[in-house]
């Protein structure tokens, strides 16, 4: 990921600049009324921008969305949810895990805490609402909702140690 640059600018707003991986450097200025200027500059010469693009605070709250929704995935992705008493983790499933090669049966009647898998991601599939008879391999990432108790006794029994 390319490091982001943040100077604050008096009176204006904040300018953000990086680098792309291809060596153009990208600059957003992000305006106290919520415009926005997006600047495309030179490989050869940083300070002399191709494309300017001017974009009207309701553009910007749009392309925010936009762009920020693979951010918001991955987040979610890596970190547990908790909301309300409810979490949600992605689990992988250790070799040396006591529940390796189980049923998910099984799994869920190993403890009395209150947590389901809900769904499993095996290589580039996922498995919605696996039945009960769900055989769970190493390697397997589990999708556990629950008790943030019993989500953390399930990730005990998944990893093995």
């Amino acid at each position: 990921m390319s490091s982001i640059n943040e100077t604050r600018l008096p009176g204006i707003g904040t300018r953000f600049d990086f680098v792309t991986q291809e060596g153009a450097k990208v600059v957003l200025i992000n305006h106290h009324s919520g415009r926005c200027e997006v600047l495309l500059c030179s490989k050869e010469d940083p300070d002399a921008c191709r494309e300017v693009m001017r974009l009207a605070k309701e553009d910007v709250r749009a392309l925010a969305e936009i762009l920020g929704q693979t951010q918001i995935t991955e987040e979610v992705a890596s970190k547990r949810l908790s909301l309300q008493g409810l979490a949600i983790d992605w689990l992988p499933v250790d070799e040396k895990a006591p529940c390796a090669n189980c049923s998910l049966y099984d799994i869920e009647h190993k403890d009395d805490e209150a947590a389901a898998i809900v769904a499993v991601i095996r290589g580039d599939s996922t498995i919605a609402a696996p039945p009960s008879a769900f055989i769970l391999l190493p390697g397997d990432i589990a999708v556990v909702v629950g008790t943030p108790r019993g989500v953390e006794t399930l990730a005990t029994l998944l990893r093995g140690s």
